[in-house]
């Protein structure tokens, strides 16, 4: 009986000796990869996804850290998540839902993003926030914008309270922003065009509050508005005109109907435009109307739910698209 005990003991010790050597193992490749990866033959995280098959939709870490101007539009459902790098530097306006939170955060850190200068939310719905408070707990996050926003009666803030109680536990400060403010984005500028709760009709009406923003780098511009609608889209025309021109443009509130209209567009112009919508999603975007718009004005569209994460890069005057099936192969070669 003592003997059977003590045989029991040693397996118990040696397995736990195997679980411990197992998990350092672990920690020492993911420490290699993530720090010689690519170099002396080590290889990137991307390559090892797709060596073992693992479906590959995030950013192609190269390719964000050869080009000087990036614009990622990343698929995380019916939800928006945007990802622009100048310089090496990087801001995420919006993170998609709750239930793509953890693939938001692994598509960062595989796409080489150490560290975001600014996370931006532009209004408080919870398929533009849901992956806050992952990313704030996944990466160092500089500051963490949002527009003002008056908070629901018997509420403290509009904003969800895990996001809040997250930035405050990574030191994360706050700032909230007004039209016309500019951030330092490399040697690139973010400006705030329009955007929080005093353009809103009621506390209903969040999607024309959405901050409306303007990414511009050299000749680059880049245009989304959130999930604002007509009204507020009127209102940008009315303020800026022609200022509005975009080489690039995320099509307001995933394809609704409600937004791009013909007066935004006819003075936006741009040379492309990106959907970031949910495959068969229940709201029917894009609506057929508005890829009949975007089609009249001669416009290259692109849409997650048929093309997955999307990068633009813009270099010499030319934007260029890339999508995820183009980086798998490479990183596959």
């Amino acid at each position: 009986m003592a003997s059977t005990r003590k045989t029991k003991r040693r397996l118990r010790t040696a397995r736990r000796a195997f679980i411990c050597l197992a998990v350092l193992a672990l920690a020492v490749s993911a420490y290699v990869v993530a720090f010689r990866g690519g170099q002396g033959g080590v290889p990137t995280w991307t390559q090892l996804y797709a060596a073992f098959g693992v479906p590959l939709d995030a950013p192609d870490a190269e390719l964000l850290a050869a080009s000087p101007t990036t614009v990622t539009v990343l698929d995380v459902g019916q939800g928006d998540a945007v990802l622009i790098g100048q310089d090496g530097e990087y801001c995420l306006i919006d993170t998609g839902t709750a239930d793509t939170a953890d693939a938001l955060a692994r598509s960062l850190q595989l796409a080489g993003v150490e560290r975001l200068r600014y996370l931006v939310l532009t209004h408080p719905h919870a398929d533009h926030t849901g992956g806050a408070a992952a990313v704030l707990e996944a990466l160092p996050v500089e500051t963490l914008l949002v527009p003002v926003w008056d908070p629901p009666a018997g509420e403290s803030s509009a904003w969800s309270r895990a996001v809040l109680e997250q930035a405050a536990a990574a030191g994360v400060p706050l700032a909230e922003t007004s039209p016309g403010d500019c951030f330092a984005l490399g040697s690139g500028t973010l400006q705030v065009l329009q955007g929080g709760s005093a353009l809103t009709v009621d506390e209903d009406d969040a999607n024309n509050g959405s901050l409306c923003l303007l990414f511009t780098a050299g000749g680059f511009r880049y245009l989304a508005t959130g999930d604002a609608e007509e009204e507020a889209e009127q209102a940008l025309v009315d303020e800026y005109g022609r200022g509005l021109h975009a080489v690039l443009y995320k099509v307001g509130h995933h394809g609704s109907s409600t937004s791009s209209s013909e007066a935004l567009l006819s003075v936006v112009q741009p040379q492309a435009a990106v959907i970031s919508c949910g495959r068969d999603n229940d709201y029917g975007h894009p609506h057929a109307e508005v890829l009949r718009r975007l089609a009249a004005c001669g416009v290259d569209v692109y849409r997650t739910d048929e093309q997955g994460t999307l990068t633009f890069t813009y270099q010499n005057g030319t934007l260029q698209a890339t999508l995820p099936d183009e980086e798998a192969q490479d990183a596959a070669a």
